[in-house]
């Protein structure tokens, strides 16, 4: 298992000496994605002083890039990937703007302010937690739907689409240390008329 930020682009904003800072934080799963949402803040914010960024990637938070966009060495990006590491999650992205106000901060100060404010974004995207699940396709009939919904819940699956036709087509997320557990509870919860298709495993979200 690990954690990840909510999937929404949050915003924290802190001043510090009349400088205005600006956190940027959004779940991503790859370096190309990482990359664009970096892109997007700058280019929303091209008349910022400067705007460094951090991202940790990987479900064991071992790839990561840090840049400090013109500010001292060592005084931004460093500051904001250790944040990302010590809030717990990877998959995760912060760009902080800032707005210089006039009064220099020192190494220390710039440091700080831009930790803050990084972790400012990253306690508004939130914690979601993403397991090893085995995906399911699960075709049933509108009176098994209850019954099927229960069984996803019981186990600690999630729901990850619901197509409504004739019948209904559920696709759900089991954990896969629960997957023997789950096909034995929905038999007997259906009296084997409904029946579990795996279709893929890896990560998925969890409630």
């Amino acid at each position: 298992m690990y954690y990840s930020v909510g999937a929404r682009e949050t915003k924290a904003e802190t001043s510090v000496k009349h400088s205005k800072f600006l956190a940027f934080c959004s779940r991503v799963e790859n370096e190309e994605q990482a990359e664009t949402f970096v892109k997007s803040i700058k280019k929303r914010f091209a008349d910022a002083t400067h705007a460094p960024y951090a991202y940790l990637l990987g479900d064991r938070a071992d790839k990561s890039r840090a840049s400090d966009d013109g500010e001292p060495s060592g005084t931004s990006g460093v500051p904001i990937l250790e944040t990302i590491k010590k809030s717990g999650v990877t998959n995760a992205a912060v760009v902080v703007v800032r707005y210089f106000g006039g009064i220099k901060l020192g190494t220390g100060g710039l440091a700080r302010a831009y930790a803050d404010a990084a972790e400012g974004a990253i306690k508004a995207a939130g914690k979601v937690a993403f397991e090893m699940c085995v995906l399911y396709r699960i075709p049933c009939s509108y009176g098994d739907l209850a019954s099927v919904s229960n069984q996803v819940f019981s186990f600690g699956g999630s729901l990850q689409n619901t197509d409504y036709g004739d019948n209904v087509t559920i696709q759900a997320a089991i954990p896969s240390d629960q997957k023997a557990s789950f096909l034995s509870g929905l038999a007997d919860a259906t009296s084997g008329k409904v029946v579990a298709e795996p279709m893929d495993e890896g990560y998925f979200e969890v409630k």
